[in-house]
């Protein structure tokens, strides 16, 4: 009697256009693999195994976190990024649904497929028509600029996303460059500048992700009538440190195929006709105002990101009511910037939540480790070395001087704080924010400017190696003094006495070791010995500053 031949297991999942292959932890979306987290995968196992059941989430925790005990919110965290990596929007859902109050179902049609390779397999002969990274990560708080930029596309040939070091420029425009797959004949090819040094290399660059084979003296005019005939995108990555040639090069392609478009990335906009340019501001964070929980905080992408890479770090994380504070934090001082946060949550497991916190002030040197990836970005210290060699010898000392502004601050205080003339400063004042490395603010009636904190720290660090720090601070007490002075404020003479070490500034109220660094004056001799401390006060003290800019003082009690 012949055995009956076993069922045969199914091996991967096909669904839309997803193709799910357990054996091999993968996830391919139209063939692409897609990176997902460990966890999130798991829970998309356990669903489309069971497609057109509910899971209920007792039954997803212990399947998913055998043998750990784990809240709800973490279960709530890897749905989010489950969903945003299939697209799937819960309020529409195609893939998972959420039943109310008993768990989730997996709702597209599912087909199983005994052979691993499934759908991919017949695709090995099709031509290649894009280089895009494999493994695309999930893109968290930029579904907006996404959805404006690819809606640019279709109404203009080039559009620049600009912003910080380590903003998340790159990934908005992978993702894109991956919506626009579909739209062009000839493909979307992504050409990453960052190991270039000269723009004569750029010819060969563009070739070389295109697959072509074009050398020598003629090859920037054979590139070029390659290109006449063709449809597609070129996404320029890392711009910045050849930014006129770049300019330049662009500039002749568009001129000479009129159906190739241009996506770039940089810190500072090309400055060609018809560039739309896209600002991108860091991931938004809990405001101080607001006291939130676990799944309140997680409304915001800072914390979403922060939550899923510490996570993908270490297993045993989770993200409980008591910490929504801590990382709220510490996502606001590292000013949202993607990678700040992703190499912040890379050390959870060495300090904790309350651990880092507590040392974010020496984040130069606590952030950093990967080992993988471009070298800019494998600490906060060399993504802001790699901005701070493109600028110019006058631009590097305007922003480092500026460091010592621990708030907003004008053209002429900014002078005031260095040796350059007021012309000279305003001129470096608007390329710094061009390059995104100073915000302007236009919302009085001057325009004024601050650093964000995470630049402000790496910029004290370069004044302290420069030997200024000393003359830099002593020019601002000189100006802020000029300008006490020109306001008709005067000091009393009268004896404070000595201060506690975390007392309030007896002058102007600010809590000493929060925003008020400033020693207190206590003259023994009268007004000429507290005449001498001024100047180092007024340096460190924001509240001074704040009250000596507000406005005349009504009366010498008002500073003293």
């Amino acid at each position: 009697m012949k055995p009956e031949p076993r069922e045969a297991t199914p091996s991967s999942y096909e669904f839309g256009k997803f193709l799910l292959v357990p054996e091999r932890q993968a996830l391919l979306e139209s063939g692409t693999q897609v990176r997902i987290g460990g966890r999130a995968f798991e829970m998309l196992t356990v669903l489309v195994t069971c497609a057109g059941e509910v899971v209920s989430k007792r039954e997803l925790l212990e399947r998913v976190w055998p043998d750990t005990v784990v809240e709800e919110s973490n279960l709530k965290v890897h749905m989010a990024a489950l969903r945003r990596v299939l697209g799937d929007d819960p309020s529409a859902a195609r893939y998972v649904a959420t039943v109310t109050g008993r768990g989730y179902r997996f709702i597209a049609e599912v087909t199983a497929h005994t052979s691993p390779a499934g759908r991919a397999s017949s695709s090995t002969s099709t031509p290649r028509r894009s280089n895009l990274p494999a493994g695309r990560a999930s893109v968290l708080g930029r579904d907006d600029v996404i959805d404006m930029s690819w809606d640019e596309l279709t109404q203009c040939r080039l559009i620049s996303i600009v912003g910080a070091g380590g903003v998340g420029k790159t990934t908005v425009a992978l993702a894109v460059a991956e919506r626009a797959l579909g739209a062009f004949k000839d493909g979307v090819w992504l050409i990453d500048l960052a190991s270039l040094t000269e723009p004569h290399e750029m010819p060969g660059a563009i070739a070389s992700a295109m697959g072509l084979a074009l050398h020598g003296p003629g090859e920037w005019a054979a590139l070029c009538e390659h290109l006449r005939e063709l449809a597609l995108l070129l996404v320029l990555d890392n711009c910045e440190h050849l930014i006129d040639g770049a300019a330049r090069y662009a500039a002749q392609i568009l001129a000479t195929a009129a159906n190739v478009k241009i996506l770039a990335t940089s810190r500072a906009p090309l400055q060609m006709a018809g560039e739309r340019v896209r600002r991108l501001a860091g991931l938004c964070a809990p405001p101080r105002s607001e006291r939130l929980n676990a799944t309140q905080a997680l409304r915001f992408p800072a914390i979403q990101l922060f939550v899923e890479r510490a996570t993908s770090s270490f297993e045993r994380f989770e993200f409980h009511d008591a910490d929504a504070a801590a990382i709220s934090e510490i996502c606001r001082r590292l000013d949202g910037l993607a990678l700040a946060i992703e190499l912040a949550a890379a050390c959870i497991p060495a300090f904790g939540v309350g651990g880092l916190l507590g040392q974010l002030d020496n984040r130069l040197h606590l952030l950093m480790g990967r080992r993988a990836g471009p070298e800019r970005h494998r600490s906060l210290a060399a993504s802001f070395d790699w901005s701070h060699a493109l600028l110019s010898e006058a631009e590097a000392t305007v922003l480092r001087a500026v460091s010592v502004f621990d708030g907003e601050f004008d053209c002429p205080a900014a002078a005031a704080v260095t040796d350059l003339s007021l012309e000279q400063t305003t001129e470096a004042l608007g390329t710094l924010a061009e390059k995104s490395l100073v915000t302007a603010n236009f919302g009085g009636p001057t325009v004024s400017y601050f650093l964000p904190e995470t630049t402000r720290h790496c910029c004290l660090e370069r004044l302290a190696l420069s030997g200024q720090e000393h003359l830099v601070r002593f020019r601002l007490a000189h100006h802020r003094r000029g300008a006490l002075d020109q306001q008709g404020a005067a000091l009393s003479p009268r004896d404070t006495g000595q201060q506690p070490p975390n007392s309030p500034c007896s002058h102007c109220g600010t809590k000493r070791g929060a925003a008020c660094e400033a020693p207190p004056i206590t003259p023994s001799k009268g007004h000429h010995d507290q005449s001498k401390k001024l100047p180092e006060h007024l340096s460190r003290c924001s509240g001074c500053h704040a009250r000596v800019h507000a406005g005349p003082c009504r009366t010498a009690a008002t500073i003293a």
